[in-house]
C-alpha cells in the first residue's frame, strides 16, 4: 500500500487541517503555475465574498459528510447559509432501477423529500439535462413547458422555490448524483453563488463518490463499475519524493488535471499537521507518466 493510499486510510476530519487547505487553494506557491493561473481560483482571489475562515468550515462539513452520511443535512445547510439562499438537495438515482437510493434536503424543500422520492423523481425533466457544469434550471428550461410540469408547479413551487442552480456531481453506469441549490420565490441567484460553487465544486464531488462507493462497496457490480468509469475520468498518481521516491501504485481518479492538483493540495497540507514531513514533495503525474505539478509540503 502506498504512503498515500496509508493517508487516506488513517486521516479523520480536522477542521484545522481544512483552514490550511482553503487558504492554499487562494494563495498557492507561486512557483507552480499551473494552480496559480487556474481561472476559477482567481475569480474566487477577487471576490469580496471571499473569506478563508468561513469557506473552511464549510469544506470540513463536506469531509464530514463523505465520511458519515448523518452529516449531510448539516452540511447543505452550512453551504445554504455561506451562499445566501434558501435551500440545497443531494439525490442518488439508481439507474437499473430508476428509482432514488438516497436524498439529502435542506431548506425550504427539507418537509418535501418523501414526496419527491415516491412521485416526483420520475417526472423530473431538470436534473436529466445536468452535467459536470453548474446549470439554472430558468435557463435549461423554457418558462411555457415549467407552466405545463407537474413537477415544477407542484412541487417545486410547492416548496416555495424559484430557480435552482445544479450539478451532476458523478455520473457512472450506475447511479448519478445530483446537488441543486435553491432560491426562494421573489429573489435571484447572486454571483455570491457563483463564486461559492466554483470553491465548493471539488470537495463536493469527493464527498460524492464516497457515498457512490458506499452504495455499491456490498455489490458485486462494483469492480465492474470502477473500471467503466475510467473510459469517461483520469487516474491520476501521487508519489511522495524526499531523496527516494515513494510510488502511488492505485493512484485516484480525476475528471481535470486541475482538480488532481486540488487534490495534492489537500494531501500536501493534511501531512504537513507531522513536522516529520517538512520538505517533502508530492509529485503529480497522469497515467502516461507525464508530471503535472510538484507541491512541497510545509513551509
Amino acid at each position: 500500500m502506498s504512503l498515500v493510499a496509508v493517508f487516506h486510510r488513517d486521516r479523520g476530519p480536522r477542521l484545522d487541517e481544512y483552514q490550511w487547505n482553503v487558504v492554499d487553494f487562494v494563495d498557492p506557491n507561486p512557483n507552480i503555475a499551473f494552480w496559480q493561473n487556474s481561472p476559477k481560483f482567481a475569480r474566487l482571489r477577487q471576490s469580496s465574498f471571499w473569506d478563508p475562515v468561513a469557506m473552511a468550515s464549510l469544506v470540513s462539513t463536506f469531509h464530514d459528510a463523505a465520511v458519515s452520511p448523518e452529516a449531510w443535512p448539516e452540511a447543505l445547510k452550512a453551504l445554504t447559509d455561506a451562499a445566501g439562499v434558501a435551500g440545497a438537495a443531494l439525490i442518488i438515482s439508481n439507474k437499473r432501477t430508476a428509482n432514488v437510493d438516497q436524498a439529502y434536503f435542506s431548506g425550504l424543500s427539507a418537509g418535501f423529500k418523501s414526496d419527491y422520492i415516491r412521485h416526483y423523481a420520475a417526472l423530473d425533466p431538470y436534473s436529466p439535462l445536468l452535467d459536470g457544469s453548474w446549470i439554472k434550471l430558468s435557463e435549461c428550461l423554457p418558462d411555457s413547458m415549467l407552466r405545463k410540469s407537474e413537477w415544477y408547479n407542484d412541487f417545486v413551487l410547492t416548496c416555495g422555490v424559484r430557480d435552482i442552480l445544479g450539478a451532476r456531481l458523478v455520473d457512472t453506469p450506475y447511479h448519478c448524483v445530483i446537488f441543486g441549490i435553491h432560491q426562494q420565490i421573489g429573489r435571484d441567484l447572486s454571483d455570491r453563488v457563483d463564486s461559492l460553487v466554483d470553491l465548493v465544486t471539488i470537495p463536493l464531488k469527493q464527498a460524492a463518490w464516497r457515498c457512490i462507493e458506499r452504495l455499491s462497496s456490498g455489490s458485486d457490480a462494483f469492480d465492474e463499475l470502477n473500471t467503466e468509469v475510467l473510459a469517461g475520468q483520469n487516474r491520476f498518481y501521487f508519489d511522495i519524493e524526499n531523496g527516494n521516491r515513494y510510488p502511488d501504485k492505485t493512484g485516484s481518479v480525476f475528471s481535470t488535471p486541475d482538480d488532481a492538483v486540488a487534490h495534492a493540495f489537500v494531501i500536501a497540507q493534511e501531512l504537513a499537521q507531522d513536522g516529520s514531513w517538512h520538505g517533502s514533495s508530492i509529485v503529480v503525474t497522469d497515467d502516461r507518466g507525464q508530471e503535472i505539478t510538484c507541491v512541497r509540503i510545509g513551509r
